[in-house]
C-alpha cells in the first residue's frame, strides 16, 4: 500500500490565521501532517509520497526524509489546476497494493473505543468535499480504482473502528476541534511533556512564576514563559514559543507558535496568532499594531545564521568606517544645494512592528554630478549601515517593505529579513515579492556577499543613476 498525503489544495479559512501553511498548522499542539504520517506509521506502509505547493519548503522542513515516523518519503509538485483524482490516476500503477490518501484539512478523531489495530480491519472508505476526495483507504487496486470513479462505497468506515471523520471546513471548526482535543481528547494521542490526572499537560522549558496560576484543562506547548499574576485556563491550548505578560488571562482560547501576548490582556473565545486575533465564531481578523499588545516573536536564529550575521557585522563596520569621512564631507553639501535630504519613513520591523528609517529623498528634479556621487558611493546607505552595526536591520536581505503600502505584501512572506542592499540594487527589472521569497529560501553566507559586491559595483558604474 502507498501512502499520498496531498498539502497543495487551497484552503481559504487558513490564510486568515497566516504563518505556517494549514497541514502544518496545530491541533492540540501537534501539526495535522503529524497525525497523518502517523496513520501511514501505524499501518506499518513504507513508501508515502508528499504532494507540495506554494509553501513546500516549510512542509518538506518539517517532514524532512520521514526518519522520525519510520518511512521513506518522497516529493512531487502538484500541476496547477489539476484535480487530485486526476493525479490519482495517472499513478495507478503505484497503489496496486492499496491506497491511503489525504487531502485538504482532514482529521480523524478518535472515539474511546478506539485501538491502533483496529486500522487493519478498516473497510474501503472515502469521504468527499465538493466531489474532491479528502480521505481515500483502499485495500487493493480494484477497490480504490471503484472509491475514485464514485462507484458506492462505504461512508461509515472511520466509525466501524471507532473513529469520527472531521472535516475543517472553517475556522470556527478548526477552533472547536482544538477545545474538544483539551477537553479530554488529547489524551488518545501521543502527549509530550507533563501530563496529570486533571487532564491537563505541560511541556518542556516552561516558566511559570508561583503567582501565575494554571486551571485544568489546558494544553501547553514546549518553551513558553508566562509572567506573575497570569491566569491560564481552563480550556486553553498554548503552542511553542509563546510568552504571556503579567496579568494576562487566557480562557477558553487558542495561542498558536511564536505569539506575544501583553499584559493586563483578557483573551476569551479567541484565537490568536502573531499580531492577529481572530474570533472563530464567524472569522474576523483583527491585526493589532501596537507591538506591545500582540505581537509575533523573533524565530530563534539557526546556527548558520549567527555565523553569518557576525561575519557580515563586521563586514558592515568596515564600510561604515570606509564612508564615514566622505559622508560628512558630501552630505553637508548636498543638503547646502537643497537638492536631497533624509527623511523618516515608516517601515515594518520583524522584532519591534514597525521602524521609522532615514530615507534620501530628491527635492529637486535636476542633475547634479554631487547628488550624482553621492549615489554612487553608496553614501545614501550610511545611515542604514549605521543601524546594521546597531543591530537593528540586515546588511543584506529583502528590500524593506513600507506602511502601510506593503502590508498586503508583508503579510506574504513566512520570513523577514529588511536588509540595505538586496537584489533590486543592480537588478532593476525584479519582482520584489518574488525576490523576498526566494531570499528567504537561499540566504546564505554566499549569498550576501554576492548582493553586496553586485550592488556596491553596480551603484558605482551607474553613476547613482
Amino acid at each position: 500500500m502507498i501512502a499520498v498525503l496531498n498539502t497543495s489544495c487551497h484552503c481559504v479559512w487558513a490564510e486568515a490565521i497566516g504563518g505556517p501553511p494549514w497541514s502544518l498548522l496545530p491541533i492540540a499542539n501537534r501539526p495535522l501532517v503529524d497525525y497523518w504520517l502517523e496513520m501511514c506509521s501505524d499501518l506499518k506502509l513504507d513508501l508515502v509520497q508528499v504532494m507540495l505547493g506554494e509553501d513546500a519548503k516549510q512542509v518538506e522542513d518539517y517532514i524532512g526524509d520521514g526518519k522520525r515516523w519510520n518511512l521513506r518519503i518522497e516529493y512531487a509538485f502538484a500541476r496547477t489546476g489539476e484535480a487530485p483524482c486526476d493525479y490519482l490516476c495517472s499513478i495507478r500503477t503505484r497503489w496496486s497494493d492499496g491506497l491511503l490518501y489525504f487531502g485538504y484539512p482532514f482529521f480523524i478523531r478518535r472515539r474511546q473505543a478506539f485501538r491502533i489495530e483496529g486500522l487493519n480491519g478498516l473497510r474501503p472508505t472515502c469521504y468527499r468535499i465538493d466531489h474532491d476526495p479528502v480521505f481515500i483507504f483502499a485495500r487493493g487496486k480494484d477497490e480504490a480504482d471503484a472509491l475514485l470513479l464514485g462507484e458506492a462505497g462505504s461512508h461509515s468506515g472511520l466509525e466501524s473502528v471507532h473513529a469520527q471523520p472531521w472535516i475543517i471546513k472553517d475556522i470556527h471548526s478548526y477552533y472547536d476541534l482544538n477545545m474538544k482535543m483539551v477537553a479530554g481528547e488529547f489524551t488518545r494521542y501521543t502527549t509530550a511533556g507533563f501530563s496529570s490526572g486533571d487532564r491537563s499537560s505541560v511541556g518542556y522549558n516552561v516558566h511559570t512564576p508561583p503567582s501565575s496560576h494554571l486551571q485544568a484543562p489546558i494544553l501547553i506547548a514546549d518553551d513558553c514563559r508566562f509572567g506573575p499574576m497570569t491566569t491560564v485556563g481552563p480550556n486553553a491550548v498554548v503552542a511553542n514559543h509563546v510568552i504571556v505578560d503579567s496579568n494576562s488571562e487566557l480562557i477558553d482560547c487558542l495561542v498558536l507558535s511564536d505569539t506575544y501576548i501583553g499584559r493586563n490582556l483578557d483573551i476569551h473565545g479567541k484565537i490568536v496568532a502573531g499580531n492577529r486575533v481572530i474570533s472563530p465564531d464567524d472569522g474576523t481578523v483583527i491585526e493589532i499594531d501596537d507591538s506591545w499588545l500582540v505581537a509575533r516573536n523573533r524565530p530563534q536564529m539557526r546556527a548558520e545564521d549567527i555565523v553569518r550575521c557576525t561575519i557580515l557585522w563586521f563586514v558592515a563596520l568596515a564600510v561604515v568606517l570606509i564612508q564615514l569621512i566622505p559622508f560628512w564631507v558630501i552630505y553637508p553639501l548636498v543638503r547646502i544645494s537643497r537638492i536631497a535630504r533624509f527623511e523618516r519613513l515608516t517601515f515594518h520591523d520583524p522584532r519591534t512592528g514597525y521602524i521609522r528609517l532615514p530615507i534620501l529623498c530628491k527635492r529637486r528634479n535636476v542633475r547634479s554630478p554631487l547628488f550624482s556621487a553621492f549615489k554612487a558611493l553608496s553614501l545614501d546607505r550610511f545611515p542604514l549601515l549605521v543601524l546594521v552595526v546597531r543591530g537593528r536591520l540586515f546588511l543584506c536581505g529583502q528590500p524593506p517593505m513600507r506602511h502601510p503600502e506593503d502590508d498586503e505584501m508583508i503579510k506574504q512572506l513566512p520570513e523577514y529579513y529588511p536588509g540595505v542592499f538586496c537584489y533590486q540594487d543592480y537588478n532593476k527589472e525584479s519582482d520584489r515579492l518574488v525576490d523576498s521569497l526566494w531570499y528567504a529560501h537561499i540566504r546564505s553566507l554566499y549569498e550576501d556577499l554576492k548582493i553586496l559586491a553586485k550592488s556596491l559595483l553596480s551603484r558605482f558604474l551607474r553613476g547613482g543613476r
